[in-house]
């Protein structure tokens, strides 16, 4: 079963029994914007020309999520830079999110649990319901961190997102595993063997997207209510 960047994320990010998110929603946003402008890098669907972001193949995708990203710049009056993309596609992460869940219900990898917290606010959980796929990424992660595995370039975007949103311990549960893990991964995510305007593209975004957490991150800490 074949997924997309975007959907691999957000299973990393999920707690597979619980069904709910083990990073805090700031994380969480940013790396899901983060995955949707790497996935439309990784397709050739846009490039950096002169600092922009610019559409460079407007044809539909299987998946909604992509349809509405590539229709949101489609639509923008002018050419913006990444950040703003990032910021644009953060803010609506909740949506987007939610049509990414649907893809994963749809694909029978996730299950759906409508509770209500104090019986009254209203709570869903998004239980694992197939771990097979799962289990595939976190093989090829552990290989690729641990075993010496020769890294494709999804693998290194993936692992550039858990890194940014607080995840690696989650992706490398085992305690000794992730203290390895920990001091290489930086170096590792910047092993990106593709095509040197696609590379510029998906290094743009990944500066970006880290940027945007760390700054994010620190004005939640100033102010929690912003969170």
């Amino acid at each position: 079963m074949e997924l997309n960047l975007i959907e691999e994320f957000l299973l990393i990010a999920l707690d597979d029994d619980r069904g709910e998110f083990v990073t805090d929603s700031t994380r969480l946003h940013y790396g899901f914007a983060g995955a949707v402008m790497l996935e439309l890098a990784i397709r050739e669907k846009i490039a950096i020309v002169n600092d922009k972001v610019e559409l460079t193949n407007s044809a539909f995708e299987k998946e909604v999520v992509i349809n509405k990203a590539i229709d949101m710049i489609k639509e923008s009056p002018r050419y913006q830079k990444v950040d703003y993309w990032v910021e644009k596609l953060a803010e609506d992460a909740k949506v987007l999110k939610d049509d990414t869940l649907k893809s994963l219900m749809r694909k029978g990898i996730l299950g759906k649990e409508d509770h209500k917290i104090l019986w009254i606010i209203p709570h869903t959980k998004y239980p694992t319901q197939d771990i097979t796929p799962e289990n595939k990424i976190r093989k090829r992660l552990h290989d690729v961190m641990l075993e010496g595995a020769e890294s494709n370039p999804r693998d290194i975007m993936l692992l550039s997102l858990i890194d940014v949103s607080d995840l690696t311990r989650e992706a490398f549960r085992d305690k000794d595993e992730y203290e390895i893990v920990q001091k290489k991964i930086k170096e590792v995510t910047q092993d990106i063997k593709i095509s040197q305007a696609i590379n510029r593209t998906i290094r743009d975004i990944q500066a970006t997207v880290m940027l945007a957490v760390m700054t994010a991150v620190v004005v939640t800490t100033i102010n929690p209510s912003t969170n």
